[in-house]
């Protein structure tokens, strides 16, 4: 299994995401983040991570959600850590890995995203904190899942 991050800026109305350009997810809108290295902080990673991928440095994150995703394929399973901030300083640029771009909350391309970001995304971006587990099965649609809100995460 995998340890991972996903970071959203969101500066309310509008979401930075990444348009991912290589490897898993491919072609898809996603948060900024990635695998936690070994001696690495969750939120060490979401920092590195988005910098990386966006240029930008977050800071004041939030870590909001937290959520299993197995996969029926030879695709390591993934357990993913969420957060949230409306701090950064730089401007977004484009990278080896990923395209960012502003989006409206009202205008999210949840057509061109994970299917599953259609159920946390809303949760994220009103503050509430989840758990969940998403299985998908060998065409990468979600095939059941769980998804809760939660007061804290431990």
């Amino acid at each position: 299994m995998r340890t991972e991050t996903v970071l959203i800026v969101y500066q309310h109305p509008r979401i930075l995401l990444g348009k991912k350009k290589v490897r898993f997810g491919n072609g898809k809108y996603n948060g900024f983040g990635g695998g936690v290295n070994n001696g690495e902080s969750l939120e060490d990673c979401a920092i590195r991570e988005t910098f990386e991928e966006a240029g930008i440095r977050v800071k004041n994150l939030e870590r909001i959600g937290e959520i299993l995703f197995q996969f029926e394929t030879s695709e390591k399973d993934h357990k993913v850590h969420f957060f949230k901030t409306n701090e950064y300083q730089g401007d977004p640029r484009e990278s080896d890995e990923m395209k960012p771009e502003w989006f409206d909350i009202t205008n999210i391309p949840y057509n061109n995203m994970w299917e599953d970001d259609k159920y946390w995304l809303p949760l994220l971006l009103t503050g509430k904190k989840f758990i969940g587990n998403f299985h998908f099965n060998k065409e990468l649609k979600i095939s059941h899942y769980e998804l809760n809100e939660v007061a804290n995460l431990n």
